[in-house]
Protein backbone atom coordinates (compact mmCIF):
# COMPACT_ATOMS: atom_id res chain seq x y z
CA UNK A 1 0.00 0.00 0.00
CA UNK A 2 2.85 2.37 0.79
CA UNK A 3 4.54 1.57 -2.50
CA UNK A 4 1.51 2.09 -4.72
CA UNK A 5 0.63 5.29 -2.87
CA UNK A 6 4.10 6.60 -3.68
CA UNK A 7 4.04 5.43 -7.30
CA UNK A 8 0.39 6.39 -7.90
CA UNK A 9 -0.68 2.81 -8.49
CA UNK A 10 2.31 1.35 -10.35
CA UNK A 11 4.13 -1.76 -9.13
CA UNK A 12 7.71 -0.67 -8.52
CA UNK A 13 9.31 -3.96 -9.64
CA UNK A 14 7.24 -4.85 -12.71
CA UNK A 15 6.34 -1.28 -13.74
CA UNK A 16 2.75 -2.41 -14.35
CA UNK A 17 -0.28 -0.49 -13.15
CA UNK A 18 -2.04 -2.33 -10.31
CA UNK A 19 -4.35 0.45 -9.09
CA UNK A 20 -6.09 3.47 -10.60
CA UNK A 21 -4.21 6.79 -10.43
CA UNK A 22 -5.13 9.11 -7.57
CA UNK A 23 -2.34 11.65 -7.15
CA UNK A 24 1.43 11.88 -7.19
CA UNK A 25 2.05 15.54 -6.31
CA UNK A 26 2.02 15.65 -2.53
CA UNK A 27 2.56 19.06 -0.99
CA UNK A 28 2.81 17.76 2.57
CA UNK A 29 2.74 14.62 4.69
CA UNK A 30 -0.96 14.96 5.54
CA UNK A 31 -1.89 14.74 1.88
CA UNK A 32 0.18 11.59 1.55
CA UNK A 33 -1.53 9.97 4.54
CA UNK A 34 -4.97 10.87 3.20
CA UNK A 35 -4.15 9.15 -0.09
CA UNK A 36 -2.70 6.15 1.73
CA UNK A 37 -6.01 5.81 3.57
CA UNK A 38 -7.90 5.88 0.26
CA UNK A 39 -5.61 3.14 -1.06
CA UNK A 40 -6.17 1.05 2.06
CA UNK A 41 -9.95 1.30 1.72
CA UNK A 42 -9.74 0.39 -1.96
CA UNK A 43 -7.62 -2.71 -1.44
CA UNK A 44 -9.43 -3.95 1.66
CA UNK A 45 -12.56 -3.89 -0.49
CA UNK A 46 -10.85 -6.12 -3.06
CA UNK A 47 -9.38 -8.34 -0.36
CA UNK A 48 -12.83 -8.93 1.10
CA UNK A 49 -14.30 -9.66 -2.33
CA UNK A 50 -11.54 -12.19 -2.95
CA UNK A 51 -11.97 -13.89 0.42
CA UNK A 52 -15.73 -14.10 -0.06
CA UNK A 53 -15.39 -15.68 -3.51
CA UNK A 54 -13.03 -18.32 -2.09
CA UNK A 55 -15.43 -19.01 0.79
CA UNK A 56 -18.35 -19.55 -1.61
CA UNK A 57 -16.31 -21.91 -3.78
CA UNK A 58 -15.13 -23.90 -0.75
CA UNK A 59 -18.73 -24.32 0.45
CA UNK A 60 -19.89 -25.54 -2.94
CA UNK A 61 -16.95 -27.56 -4.24
CA UNK A 62 -14.62 -28.33 -1.32
CA UNK A 63 -16.64 -29.16 1.82
CA UNK A 64 -14.79 -30.65 4.79
CA UNK A 65 -17.11 -33.19 6.46
CA UNK A 66 -14.45 -34.70 8.75
CA UNK A 67 -13.49 -31.29 10.11
CA UNK A 68 -17.16 -30.41 10.46
CA UNK A 69 -17.68 -33.43 12.72
CA UNK A 70 -15.49 -31.85 15.40
CA UNK A 71 -16.68 -28.24 15.09
CA UNK A 72 -19.49 -27.20 17.44
CA UNK A 73 -22.99 -26.92 15.92
CA UNK A 74 -22.20 -28.33 12.44
CA UNK A 75 -23.84 -31.69 13.12
CA UNK A 76 -26.80 -30.08 14.89
CA UNK A 77 -27.38 -27.72 11.95
CA UNK A 78 -26.60 -30.31 9.30
CA UNK A 79 -24.22 -27.87 7.65
CA UNK A 80 -20.58 -28.13 6.67
CA UNK A 81 -18.17 -25.80 8.45
CA UNK A 82 -17.54 -24.08 5.12
CA UNK A 83 -21.25 -23.43 4.68
CA UNK A 84 -22.11 -21.77 7.98
CA UNK A 85 -22.40 -24.80 10.24
CA UNK A 86 -19.95 -23.55 12.85
CA UNK A 87 -21.06 -21.54 15.86
CA UNK A 88 -18.40 -18.93 15.02
CA UNK A 89 -17.91 -17.96 11.38
CA UNK A 90 -15.09 -15.46 11.29
CA UNK A 91 -12.99 -14.57 8.28
CA UNK A 92 -9.63 -13.32 9.47
CA UNK A 93 -7.13 -11.58 7.17
CA UNK A 94 -3.72 -10.47 8.44
CA UNK A 95 -1.76 -7.26 7.98
CA UNK A 96 1.95 -7.70 7.29
CA UNK A 97 4.73 -5.13 7.47
CA UNK A 98 3.41 -2.69 10.07
CA UNK A 99 6.98 -1.88 11.21
CA UNK A 100 8.13 -1.18 7.65
CA UNK A 101 5.14 1.08 7.11
CA UNK A 102 5.76 3.05 10.30
CA UNK A 103 9.51 3.37 9.72
CA UNK A 104 8.94 4.47 6.13
CA UNK A 105 6.23 6.97 6.98
CA UNK A 106 8.47 8.57 9.59
CA UNK A 107 11.25 8.95 7.01
CA UNK A 108 8.79 10.49 4.56
CA UNK A 109 7.51 12.91 7.17
CA UNK A 110 10.87 14.01 8.55
CA UNK A 111 13.47 13.45 5.84
CA UNK A 112 11.33 14.43 2.85
CA UNK A 113 8.49 16.75 3.81
CA UNK A 114 9.76 18.48 6.97
CA UNK A 115 13.51 18.70 6.39
CA UNK A 116 13.29 18.65 2.56
CA UNK A 117 16.56 16.76 2.16
CA UNK A 118 15.23 15.37 -1.12
CA UNK A 119 12.00 15.98 -2.99
CA UNK A 120 9.27 13.35 -3.05
CA UNK A 121 9.93 12.79 -6.74
CA UNK A 122 13.66 12.37 -6.15
CA UNK A 123 13.07 9.78 -3.44
CA UNK A 124 10.72 7.88 -5.74
CA UNK A 125 13.43 7.74 -8.40
CA UNK A 126 15.97 6.57 -5.82
CA UNK A 127 13.64 3.77 -4.73
CA UNK A 128 12.97 2.82 -8.38
CA UNK A 129 16.72 2.28 -8.78
CA UNK A 130 16.93 0.33 -5.49
CA UNK A 131 19.22 2.98 -3.92
CA UNK A 132 21.86 2.36 -6.60
CA UNK A 133 24.44 5.12 -6.31
CA UNK A 134 22.74 6.39 -3.16
CA UNK A 135 24.13 4.12 -0.45
CA UNK A 136 25.07 7.11 1.73
CA UNK A 137 21.45 8.29 1.67
CA UNK A 138 20.22 4.74 2.40
CA UNK A 139 22.47 4.46 5.42
CA UNK A 140 21.26 7.84 6.63
CA UNK A 141 17.54 6.96 6.57
CA UNK A 142 18.35 3.51 7.93
CA UNK A 143 20.43 4.61 10.91
CA UNK A 144 19.78 8.26 11.76
CA UNK A 145 15.98 8.21 12.00
CA UNK A 146 13.99 6.48 14.80
CA UNK A 147 12.58 3.04 14.09
CA UNK A 148 9.67 1.10 15.55
CA UNK A 149 10.65 -1.12 18.48
CA UNK A 150 12.76 1.32 20.50
CA UNK A 151 10.04 2.91 22.66
CA UNK A 152 10.08 6.15 20.69
CA UNK A 153 6.61 7.65 20.47
CA UNK A 154 7.25 9.55 17.25
CA UNK A 155 7.41 6.37 15.21
CA UNK A 156 5.56 3.92 17.49
CA UNK A 157 2.38 6.00 17.35
CA UNK A 158 2.51 6.01 13.56
CA UNK A 159 2.45 2.20 13.69
CA UNK A 160 -0.45 2.34 16.16
CA UNK A 161 -2.42 4.75 13.99
CA UNK A 162 -2.22 2.63 10.86
CA UNK A 163 -2.74 -0.68 12.65
CA UNK A 164 -5.97 0.79 14.04
CA UNK A 165 -6.99 2.09 10.63
CA UNK A 166 -6.52 -1.36 9.11
CA UNK A 167 -8.42 -3.14 11.87
CA UNK A 168 -11.40 -0.78 11.80
CA UNK A 169 -11.70 -1.00 8.02
CA UNK A 170 -11.63 -4.80 8.18
CA UNK A 171 -14.32 -4.87 10.88
CA UNK A 172 -16.79 -3.21 8.48
CA UNK A 173 -17.28 -6.38 6.42
CA UNK A 174 -19.39 -9.55 6.51
CA UNK A 175 -18.61 -12.93 4.94
CA UNK A 176 -21.00 -15.23 2.97
CA UNK A 177 -21.69 -17.32 6.09
CA UNK A 178 -23.03 -14.27 7.91
CA UNK A 179 -19.91 -14.05 10.03
CA UNK A 180 -17.81 -10.99 10.78
CA UNK A 181 -14.31 -10.11 9.64
CA UNK A 182 -11.70 -10.25 12.41
CA UNK A 183 -8.32 -8.60 11.65
CA UNK A 184 -4.99 -10.02 12.73
CA UNK A 185 -1.46 -8.64 12.81
CA UNK A 186 0.86 -11.52 12.03
CA UNK A 187 2.83 -12.97 9.16
CA UNK A 188 4.12 -16.37 10.40
CA UNK A 189 6.57 -16.73 7.47
CA UNK A 190 4.75 -14.79 4.72
CA UNK A 191 6.92 -11.70 5.28
CA UNK A 192 9.58 -13.45 3.18
CA UNK A 193 7.59 -14.16 -0.05
CA UNK A 194 5.65 -10.91 0.33
CA UNK A 195 8.91 -9.01 0.59
CA UNK A 196 9.98 -10.51 -2.74
CA UNK A 197 7.26 -8.52 -4.54
CA UNK A 198 7.86 -5.20 -2.78
CA UNK A 199 10.40 -2.74 -4.14
CA UNK A 200 12.80 -0.64 -2.09
CA UNK A 201 11.12 1.31 0.71
CA UNK A 202 11.89 4.69 2.34
CA UNK A 203 13.05 3.03 5.58
CA UNK A 204 16.23 1.85 3.83
CA UNK A 205 15.03 -1.66 3.04
CA UNK A 206 16.25 -2.89 -0.35
CA UNK A 207 13.95 -4.32 -3.01
CA UNK A 208 12.83 -7.93 -2.50
CA UNK A 209 14.21 -8.13 1.05
CA UNK A 210 11.88 -9.71 3.65
CA UNK A 211 9.48 -7.44 5.46
CA UNK A 212 9.43 -7.24 9.26
CA UNK A 213 8.76 -10.69 10.72
CA UNK A 214 6.11 -11.79 13.17
CA UNK A 215 3.56 -9.15 12.36
CA UNK A 216 4.23 -6.67 15.14
CA UNK A 217 7.96 -7.32 15.50
CA UNK A 218 10.42 -4.53 14.67
CA UNK A 219 12.35 -4.85 11.43
CA UNK A 220 15.37 -7.05 12.06
CA UNK A 221 18.38 -5.19 13.43
CA UNK A 222 16.49 -1.99 14.12
CA UNK A 223 15.50 -2.60 17.75
CA UNK A 224 18.57 -1.33 19.57
CA UNK A 225 17.23 -0.36 22.98
CA UNK A 226 16.68 -3.86 24.33
CA UNK A 227 13.71 -6.25 24.64
CA UNK A 228 11.86 -4.09 27.18
CA UNK A 229 11.79 -1.21 24.69
CA UNK A 230 10.36 -3.60 22.08
CA UNK A 231 7.58 -4.63 24.46
CA UNK A 232 6.81 -1.00 25.26
CA UNK A 233 6.59 -0.13 21.56
CA UNK A 234 4.31 -3.08 20.90
CA UNK A 235 2.11 -2.14 23.88
CA UNK A 236 1.21 1.11 22.08
CA UNK A 237 -0.45 -0.81 19.24
CA UNK A 238 -4.25 -1.26 19.42
CA UNK A 239 -3.87 -4.96 20.21
CA UNK A 240 -7.45 -5.21 21.49
CA UNK A 241 -8.62 -4.53 17.92
CA UNK A 242 -6.50 -7.31 16.38
CA UNK A 243 -9.08 -9.92 17.32
CA UNK A 244 -7.58 -12.67 15.20
CA UNK A 245 -4.34 -12.37 17.08
CA UNK A 246 -0.88 -10.86 16.84
CA UNK A 247 2.62 -12.25 16.72
CA UNK A 248 5.75 -10.79 18.28
CA UNK A 249 9.09 -12.52 17.89
CA UNK A 250 11.72 -11.72 20.49
CA UNK A 251 15.13 -13.10 19.57
CA UNK A 252 18.02 -13.54 22.00
CA UNK A 253 21.58 -14.63 21.48
CA UNK A 254 22.14 -18.11 23.03
CA UNK A 255 24.95 -16.78 25.23
CA UNK A 256 22.37 -14.92 27.33
CA UNK A 257 21.00 -18.23 28.64
CA UNK A 258 24.25 -20.09 29.34
CA UNK A 259 24.34 -19.15 33.03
Amino acid sequence: LLEITMTDGVDRLTKTRVAPPLRKDFRNFNEFEETLKERMKHFIHYMVDGCNVVDKIHARLMPTPLLSCVIDDCIEKGLDVSNGGARYNFTSPQAVGIANLADSLFVLKEFVFDEQNVSFEELNNILDSNFEGNERLRQKVLNLYPKFGNDIDEVDLIAAKWAEEYCRLVFDNVNPRGGSYQPGLYSVSSHVPLGLVVGATPDGRLAKEPLADGGISPMRGRDRNGPTAVLKSVSKLPLILATNGTLLNLKFHPSIFRT
